[in-house]
């Protein structure tokens, strides 16, 4: 009927075991909280980034947008203002330059959005087109070539996302 006292039921630990399961236990528990704070802290920052790559690929839209447009209002006949135009188009490649360096400097070099390459071969279109429009040599060429190479990183950074 009654046990006595030397008598250990089967299920009943050594003090040391409760203590060391109970110290477990806070330990899990402490562990659980740290990983739920940190997920809590960290998602706003990857949406946080995630948003701000989406704002500089939107940009980078803009900016080609607005350089095509402007390519396409230039004269083939050198006309007056095709000066001033073609360095409104070369501030926007700039634009996008810059763009594409925040993008590296934010994610690495993962982040380049934009070969170096293309801008460059646009940088040099622009520059060839300028000396001939101000010698006075037909540019009609120049201009097709450019309007073809801001068409293709047009189509590149239309396909980012």
């Amino acid at each position: 009927m009654y046990r006595r006292y030397s008598q250990v039921n089967e299920t009943s630990m050594p003090v040391s075991n409760v203590r060391r399961n109970r110290i477990k236990n806070i330990l899990i528990l402490v562990l659980a909280a740290a990983v739920i704070a940190l997920t809590a802290i960290a998602l706003p920052a990857v949406q946080s980034r995630s948003s701000a790559r989406n704002l500089i690929i939107q940009r980078m839209q803009n900016e080609i947008a607005s350089a095509v447009r402007l390519t396409t209002s230039l004269s083939r006949n050198a006309g007056a203002s095709s000066a001033a135009t073609l360095a409104q188009i070369r501030s926007n490649i700039y634009a996008i330059a810059t763009l594409n360096e925040v993008s590296v400097g934010m994610e690495g070099a993962s982040g380049r959005l934009v070969t170096e390459e293309e801008l460059t071969s646009l940088q040099s279109f622009i520059d060839n087109y300028l000396a001939f429009l101000t010698t006075g040599m037909d540019t009609g060429e120049y201009q097709t070539s450019l309007q073809n190479s801001l068409d293709v990183l047009e189509l590149t950074i239309n396909g980012l996302e």
